[in-house]
């Protein structure tokens, strides 16, 4: 078993070690007085393996360009007291060296970037977004007289009156988590309320029944009937009170357009939103239902193939649904795509759009930022044992022999460039590949932005172009891969 061991040894211990080498002389303090003047504090590290029979091993890597020359910098099999002198003087050269020649500094390690560029042309020739507006965010809990509750409201901070978009989010989650689309409606100029309506549904991962690992069990059953219809109850008696408070003035809720004002929600939220839409007068009155939205808008919509074709009554607003061909659930709710297409199918008439995109993923349907596309490290080889070459153990490899002259140079040069050419080339590929990966988000993130704030400004605003941009420039204007379908 071959170790590692740090050993930090001082310029001094560097100088003595120098001196008693061949060819020393004054070149050494010569070399000593450049070291100290190049770096005052500098402090050289013998990285020293050492096996059971206590023979030791070092090697300086340097820059590819100096690599022939400065070969003789690796020592092989050598004592350690003769082997630190060779590694920590030799390698203090090779560092003088190397910094003189041009073209040897490290080269940066290319990273996956967005190319800004492509997207703010896409961006300029899409749908004509409002400059984004300073905003804020604070959370209003209800009175101490009764069970405790939160929500958060994200609006411009100039605190004028705005539209309102009620936002449920997904299961797993409460009205703080960090979701994307809030700041940008927000930015458009809309005030948005988050509303977990159920403690239960934001806890669901945490409780006691979560630890069995049984996840597609625990959020079919908050998908159930009659959940639903208590979710729909207590977010009823919610907003009562939140509209209530609002009307009265309350700081902090003032400003509050109530009678423009759109409904939405992702994932479980986006669920109960499609309930209270198909949902009918008689059921929304016996839950005491209290507002009237313009419009809804659903993420991740879910359906069951056995349920009736059609609902009971269609939406009384528009209805924007948006999946993508990978929207399916890491708990096992939805895992075919092809059901959020029949949720919006189930609609039956209306002025409603179904809006699919060619790459997004569940979580980041609903809000989540995930940025996967960041190239994995290069996987490094393990290191040789002191009798295995490269060709394997009892092969002739740099490590086998106990003749091998220190300073001549190996066979495998060419081959050892190569790969680490080879290996340059795939990372960079690599990194290209990432590079348009994140590139292709940040496209879909404006997609995104542009049809909903569209699908807003259409129905809450009451503007008439951007109905047109949705119906007429829109489709054109989405990437390859994208559907906007208005029925």
């Amino acid at each position: 078993m071959v170790r590692a061991k740090s050993r930090p040894v001082s310029l001094l211990a560097t100088r003595a070690a120098a001196a008693t080498l061949p060819h020393a002389g004054v070149a050494a303090d010569c070399l000593f007085q450049a070291i100290l003047l190049r770096a005052t504090l500098l402090q050289a590290t013998l990285l020293q393996a050492t096996d059971t029979r206590g023979r030791g091993s070092g090697e300086y890597r340097i820059c590819p360009h100096a690599q022939n020359m400065m070969r003789f910098f690796y020592v092989q099999g050598s004592t350690r007291l003769r082997g630190a002198a060779l590694c920590l003087t030799h390698g203090l050269v090779a560092c003088l060296v190397v910094a003189s020649l041009p073209g040897c500094s490290s080269a940066p390690v290319p990273v996956a970037t967005v190319d800004e560029g492509a997207v703010a042309r896409y961006r300029a020739s899409g749908y004509a977004l409002p400059a984004a507006a300073p905003i804020e965010a604070h959370r209003i809990s209800g009175p101490v007289t009764e069970a405790p509750w939160t929500i958060s409201l994200t609006r411009p901070a100039d605190h004028q009156v705005r539209p309102l978009i009620i936002f449920l989010p997904s299961l797993g989650e409460d009205d703080t988590a960090p979701v994307r689309w809030i700041e940008t409606w927000a930015h458009a100029g809309y005030a948005v309320l988050v509303i977990q309506a159920l403690r239960d549904d934001a806890n669901v991962w945490s409780t006691p029944d979560a630890r069995s690992g049984d996840f597609e069990r625990i959020a079919r059953a908050r998908f159930a009937d009659d959940l639903m219809a208590d979710r729909i109850a207590q977010l009823a008696r919610l907003l009562n009170q939140i509209r209530t408070r609002s009307l009265r003035g309350e700081a902090g809720l003032d400003g509050l357009d109530w009678s423009h004002l759109a409904l939405a929600g992702a994932d479980l939220g986006g669920y109960t939103v499609q309930c209270i839409a198909t949902s009918t007068p008689a059921a929304l009155s016996a839950a005491h239902w209290p507002l009237t939205p313009q419009a809804y808008l659903v993420i991740s919509p879910y359906a069951l193939r056995n349920r009736p074709a059609t609902p009971a009554v269609p939406p009384a607003a528009p209805v924007l649904m948006i999946s993508a061909r990978d929207d399916v659930d890491a708990y096992g709710v939805v895992t075919d795509a092809a059901v959020r297409r029949l949720a919006f199918d189930r609609l039956g008439s209306g002025d409603d759009t179904y809006f699919e995109l060619g790459s997004a993923t569940h979580r980041w349907l609903g809000g989540a930022v995930v940025l996967s596309a960041v190239p994995e490290a290069t996987p490094r080889p393990r290191p040789l044992a002191a009798d295995e070459g490269p060709a394997g153990p009892g092969g002739r490899g740099r490590n086998a022999g106990h003749g091998h002259d220190e300073m001549a140079p190996e066979r495998e040069d060419a081959e050892s460039v190569a790969d680490r050419k080879a290996r340059a080339a795939s990372r960079a590929e690599r990194v290209a590949a990432a590079s348009r990966t994140l590139t292709q988000s940040a496209l879909t993130v404006v997609s995104f932005e542009a049809v909903t704030i569209a699908y807003l400004d259409a129905w809450l605003r009451d503007r008439p172009a951007a109905r047109d941009w949705l119906t007429k420039s829109a489709p054109r204007w989405l990437q390859d891969g994208d559907r906007l379908k208005h029925r």
